[in-house]
């Protein structure tokens, strides 16, 4: 497992089913000190890598097994993830994009200067607390959304369509958050 230490902004993972690619870059960021770990997929980077790694990680798009953008959508699931570059080949700029908006701090566009890498690794590894406030509001804010759709369905004894109205969502959307938050509407009919 990977664990925390010192070299905080220093710490690289990079994945890539490309093994010469792999080993360059971890030859160019090494030489600038950079503690760096090198993964041939997404599911070994995922299943060494500790919940306390404060450092970066840079991720191919396409790979077999699992893709940099389901990657991207582990890691958004995590209290605090870390900063990912994703490294794409021409043409995948508009699936980095949508992995962007899911959580990806940047993406560069294959063939690069491993410089232009360093730069976006270099950014990335700023100092980054409003990450972390940002998702303690997010769980804030889905508390009370849960919160509020379970007094809902209190108050309306499960009718769904009582319910729908009442916070002025459309009967999926209300399912979605039924699923999401693991509520069952039969739980609040009164029998």
């Amino acid at each position: 497992m990977m664990t925390p230490n010192n070299t905080h902004n220093k710490r690289l993972i990079i994945v890539d089913d490309d093994f010469d690619l792999r080993d360059s870059l971890s030859d160019f960021f090494s030489h600038y000190e950079f503690e760096v770990s090198t993964f041939a997929s997404g599911k070994e980077m995922l299943a060494q890598l500790s919940e306390e790694f404060d450092g970066i990680i840079v991720c191919d798009l396409q790979m077999p097994g699992m893709t940099g953008l389901e990657v991207v959508e582990v890691l958004s699931e995590k209290e605090n993830p870390p900063p990912l570059i994703l490294m794409t080949a021409y043409g995948d700029v508009p699936t980095a994009v949508n992995a962007m908006q899911l959580g990806a701090f940047d993406f560069i566009e294959k063939p690069f200067d491993p410089e232009s890498l360093k730069q976006k690794v270099e950014l990335a590894a700023k100092p980054r607390p409003i990450t972390s406030q940002a998702h303690n509001l997010r769980q804030h804010v889905e508390q009370f959304e849960k919160a509020l759709i379970r007094q809902a369905l209190v108050d309306y004894e499960g009718h769904i369509a009582n319910v729908c109205d009442h916070l002025n969502i459309p009967r999926r959307t209300l399912n979605e958050k039924l699923l999401k938050y693991d509520l069952n509407r039969l739980d609040f009919i009164r029998k």
